[in-house]
């Protein structure tokens, strides 16, 4: 007859449930972003770039339709994506359970975004936001338009705080920095390494404050306007382990990084080639542009002393063309973006733009 180990049944029970008994079999956060192989569709297959042992980087390049990356399928997805980006989970789960509100929770969200702006941050965030929920799986816990409603104003330089569970009872929270950069006048090429290196600038001051961000997160008001009890419960488990003994639990520090950058393709002779050929050129051209950047990656991070963090990072081009007799770049697309975003046009209609 073969006796439980009650030893052993304990052990397990004590993997399974982390501080104050809450089980960690149970999803901690589902994702967000309704979307998710939508968005994702909208790009051919990622490039992976295994950088170092913690960091990986993923290049997306946007489906090409007439000589230019399909933007207008793009924004409508990110349109989408922005409710579940602004609104609080609470919020959501309001507008899920009855869509006769959807009207009400889209404004909610709209009026959040700034009015558009050459140097507007906020679509690189969305994008950030798109990529860690539906290529990383790790959802958000909020986002940069929920901490900018905290009175106390903590985290100025995180676009968003997210958490991957990369195994049972190991976390990694995913502090978000989104870059979207052009080339300097009179230097083509070099806005994927102003991307870069303003990226880790800003990652180098928020590890400079010492992360010191999981327990204003678990004392503040903000998980619980968006969470219910049991979930604000798990997750102060997770971001304040017992470091004495041998904890069900584990959690380290991660960046979650997007950079958007601007491939000059002015003078590209586009009336030459075949569509196979131009799409092959783009992505090409994409290829090389941030390839050339994985060293400057290795360096930034060794002279920040960023070593010991993981890093997701996302990149991806956008073209500087000619259109209609004009060169548009990244900061025409993020005003576009923003317009899409905020609901408000400040380019000149095309009528008024006529006379």
């Amino acid at each position: 007859m073969m006796v439980p180990n009650d030893h052993c049944a304990d052990a397990d029970d004590s993997r399974r449930l982390g501080v104050s008994g809450v089980n960690l079999s149970d999803p901690v956060l589902p994702l967000s972003l309704m979307n998710r192989d939508r968005f994702l569709k909208l790009f051919y297959d990622p490039v992976q770039f295994d950088i170092q042992t913690k960091t990986v980087m993923h290049l997306h390049v946007l489906r090409v339709d007439g000589g230019d990356f399909a933007f207008k399928p793009l924004f409508k997805e990110l349109v989408n994506n922005s409710i579940s980006y602004v609104l609080s989970r609470q919020n959501l789960g309001k507008l899920t359970s009855d869509l006769s509100r959807m009207g009400e929770f889209f404004r909610k969200a709209q009026i959040q975004f700034k009015a558009p702006d050459p140097k507007a941050g906020e679509g690189g965030e969305l994008l950030l936001y798109s990529f860690l929920e539906a290529h990383l799986g790790a959802p958000k816990i909020l986002s940069k338009m929920e901490l900018k409603t905290s009175s106390e104003h903590y985290v100025h330089g995180t676009d968003g705080v997210h958490l991957l569970e990369v195994a049972p009872g190991n976390y990694q929270l995913i502090f978000g920095e989104s870059k979207m950069y052009g080339d300097v006048v009179g230097s083509i090429g070099s806005s994927p390494r102003r991307g870069v290196k303003a990226a880790f600038a800003s990652m180098g001051k928020v590890q400079e404050d010492d992360f010191d961000f999981d327990t204003w997160l678990v004392e503040s008001e903000l998980l619980k306007e968006s969470l219910d009890d049991d979930k604000v419960e798990l997750l102060a488990s997770i971001l304040l382990p017992p470091a004495s003994g041998a904890p069900a639990i584990t959690k380290s520090n991660a960046f979650g990084v997007f950079i958007g950058f601007e491939l000059d393709v002015t003078t590209y002779p586009f009336a030459d080639h075949t569509a196979e050929e131009i799409e092959t050129h783009l992505r090409d051209l994409a290829h090389a542009a941030i390839t050339a950047e994985v060293d400057t990656i290795k360096a930034e991070i060794q002279n920040r002393g960023l070593g010991g963090y993981q890093f997701h990072i996302y990149v991806v081009p956008f073209l500087k063309r000619n259109v209609n007799g004009t060169v548009r770049g990244i900061e025409d697309i993020r005003i576009d973006l923003a317009s899409e975003l905020s609901g408000k046009n400040l380019r000149p209609s095309k009528e008024k733009a006529k006379k």
